[in-house]
């Protein structure tokens, strides 16, 4: 194999290893946040919720016991007038007269009260639904639910992918800028000891020197600006990671297989899932409507004790079964309106759903188109940097053989430090675009 060859594998492997390494330092960061972000912890919690409200549902066609117990004591009140005494004291007389004795003795009328005196009454209550077309549709609405609260918490996963990946990127071109700027404060050091030299030997006048003081202290109050930005950038991040906002962030070298376009294929948008659930939401809520008019059958039975008070025995003790029926025969067309009001839920979410495919288009369009641009203003300011460059060494050539003014080598070198940021800038918004795109086209796949 041709030696131009060997060399041309070498580096395309080099370039995929550092790409490689960059993808899975941001990976990790990744796969950290899904596990700690404090925002996805509560979606979760609202999908447990649902689970268990979808349990809670299916309880309702299950027995159910329950324990009552009264204790009654009154006294006054409505009374009924009972004439024993009028009816039994003739005939016990007459028995007392023929057998010569007095084993019949008189009775008293009697006076009931119709409270009860002393009385309790403990059950328990044993009730099974035999059919009630509401549990369903309620059980059914329940498991719906969680489907949409399941696309809820996905729709907050793939935005904090981006938002993560985006933080991430944002802390790289902040620590560029570092970099850039302590090189540019590294070049004015060395050009104003060069000036100070110059001017001990007559060469240049004092003047010189001051303007490579001025551009020093101004490149030193840049560079504090930009470590605090990237003090700020790394705190953002670890805030999404949920970790402590001092952690030092792992960096890796950028590689241009990393910013080439997103070519995966374009996944379905949890936010249409979330719409399409809602809608049958919606329509079992009518259907749930629909059933309130339906009969609803139910059993039941009582094992319990009722008497004197304090009293328990075989006489106190019963039971009682029974089949219970419960049909709603005329609500003034109440079911009806509660059913027109679901069928007009549907109706409304189908046109948000159509309407939320349109936007979702655009949107990938849109951030195609971006992330194209993104493209070419990057590889347009990586040229200009270059040339950049290569004019600064000549000038600054130039400027020490005594062939140029200062002002020029300054203006040189202010050029090369902006297209420096500027490619920097240009770096990240690719990086961005194409994180962008991503989450357009749900194309990042979990691992789970």
């Amino acid at each position: 194999m041709p030696r131009h060859w060997l060399l041309l594998c070498a580096l395309a492997a080099a370039i995929g290893h550092a790409a490689n390494a960059q993808e899975a330092v941001l990976q990790g960061y990744i796969e950290q946040g899904l596990k700690n972000n404090q925002g996805l912890k509560q979606q979760g919690f609202i999908l447990e919720k649902s689970m268990y409200a979808l349990k809670e549902a299916r309880t309702f066609f299950l027995p159910e016991v329950n324990f009552n117990s009264s204790y009654l004591d009154s006294r006054g009140g409505r009374k009924i007038s009972i004439p024993i005494g009028d009816l039994l004291n003739p005939v016990y007389t007459s028995l007392n007269q023929l057998t010569n004795s007095s084993a019949f003795p008189q009775v008293e009328n009697v006076n009931q009260t119709f409270n009860p005196r002393n009385y309790y009454d403990a059950k328990f209550r044993t009730s099974l639904p035999l059919y009630n077309a509401e549990i369903t549709y309620n059980t059914r609405i329940r498991k719906e639910q969680i489907q949409f609260q399941r696309a809820e918490v996905d729709v907050y996963r793939r935005e904090l992918v981006k938002e993560i990946k985006v933080a991430y990127y944002a802390y790289q071109q902040a620590d560029e800028a570092i970099h850039i700027l302590e090189s540019a404060v590294s070049l004015a050091r060395e050009n104003l000891r060069f000036n100070q030299a110059l001017v001990r030997n007559d060469k240049v006048i004092r003047t010189v020197v001051s303007r490579s003081e001025n551009e020093l202290i101004g490149l030193e109050a840049k560079l504090e600006d930009a470590r605090n930005q990237a003090v700020n950038a790394s705190a953002y991040f670890n805030f999404l990671l949920n970790s402590p906002l001092e952690t030092k962030v792992e960096l890796s070298k950028t590689s241009e297989i990393a910013i080439l376009a997103d070519t995966a294929a374009e996944g379905r948008r949890e936010e249409l899932l979330k719409l399409e659930s809602l809608s049958k939401i919606n329509a079992l809520s009518g259907q749930l409507a629909k059933a309130a008019a339906l009969p609803k059958l139910a059993t039941f039975i009582d094992l319990g004790s009722q008497g004197d008070f304090v009293k328990f025995n075989n006489d106190t003790r019963y039971y009682l079964f029974g089949v219970t029926l419960d049909w709603r025969v005329f609500a003034n067309n109440r079911t009806q309106y509660k059913a027109k009001q679901s069928e007009m839920d549907v109706r409304a979410t189908g046109e948000q759903i159509s309407q939320v495919e349109q936007q979702l288009h655009l949107q990938t369009q849109t951030a195609s188109n971006r992330l194209k641009s993104a493209l070419q203003i990057y590889n347009a300011s990586r040229s200009q940097t270059t040339l950049s460059q290569q004019y600064y060494q000549d000038q600054q050539k130039l400027y020490r053989e005594g062939q140029l003014l200062y002002i020029e080598l300054l203006d040189a070198q202010n050029r090369l430090i902006s297209d420096q940021l500027q490619q920097s800038i240009s770096y990240l918004n690719v990086q961005t675009r194409a994180a962008e795109l991503e989450r357009a086209k749900a194309s990042y796949l979990f691992s789970n």
